[in-house]
């Protein structure tokens, strides 16, 4: 138990009832009861180059469990900041070692950091040259390329683009000929963007044809009044920028070959 009447060199309260009580060194890191409340909490460990010490070589489920109950508080700052910085560096290890434990019991092998770092680089490039080839296509060949996915995913699709389109640029039936949904391709640049007026327009053609779905597909972006409209439809589906190359990536069927 608890007295208040203990060794003083740091002050600590019930997290309870407030009592006050002075905690010696020694009892720090271990389980106390409130002589009051009865209310058991960790108490801290007061010497700072015992903490440090001890958060470098304690169990990590330990440390953990030392953290949960505050362990540390009653420090100033520096202190605390020396602290983190140490729990910071055991989480990364642990973290390495449980990623590396996966890997073995899946015959796999693991990826260092510097390894992860260079991957996650390379697909952001890859990335980018794949959208980069999208803004390459002209108009008509970036249509025909949404109507051979469509017709890929069991869809009976064809480009109907040109100067009187109607705002529509791919009609996607199901197999047995019902007109299912409408697609909009819009093939822009980096800079450009698809704005509010131009959801609108193709929410105007997407009533008029009867469609159950819309799609609407650009290598652009849309601006954030184009977003806002967008949510309004819950039959649109939009994929802007990067979202078309995700969609070539998770696809059985890529946009890109």
């Amino acid at each position: 138990m608890l007295t208040s009447r203990a060794t003083c060199t740091m002050h600590v309260h019930c997290p309870r009832c407030s009592t006050r009580y002075h905690v010696a060194d020694e009892h720090g890191g271990r389980w106390g009861d409130c002589s009051r409340c009865g209310e058991r909490f960790m108490l801290p460990i007061t010497d700072v180059s015992r903490l440090m010490e001890w958060t470098a070589s304690a169990p990590w489920p330990k440390l953990l469990r030392f953290l949960r109950n505050d362990g540390a508080r009653g420090h100033d700052l520096a202190t605390i900041d020396q602290f983190t910085r140490i729990v910071e560096q055991r989480r990364w290890v642990e973290e390495e070692r449980t990623r590396h434990e996966v890997a073995t019991a899946r015959g796999q092998r693991a990826l260092s950091q510097r390894e992860r770092i260079w991957s996650v680089t390379d697909s952001r490039h890859q990335r980018r040259r794949q959208l980069e080839q999208l803004r390459g296509m002209c108009p008509t060949e970036f249509e025909r390329l949404i109507a051979e996915w469509f017709n890929s995913q069991d869809y009976v699709a064809r480009a109907v683009g040109g100067t009187a389109d109607d705002g529509i640029d791919v009609e996607i039936r199901s197999l047995d000929g019902d007109l299912w949904a409408i697609s909009q391709c819009k093939r822009y640049g980096a800079s450009s963007r698809v704005s509010a007026g131009d959801v609108r327009d193709f929410a105007g053609a997407f009533m008029l044809r009867g469609a159950s779905r819309g799609f609407l597909f650009t290598t652009g972006k849309l601006t954030r009044h184009a977003k806002r409209t967008a949510q309004g439809y819950e039959w649109l589906t939009i994929y802007s920028g990067v979202h078309l190359v995700e969609l070539h990536n998770e696809s059985e069927s890529p946009l890109i070959a």
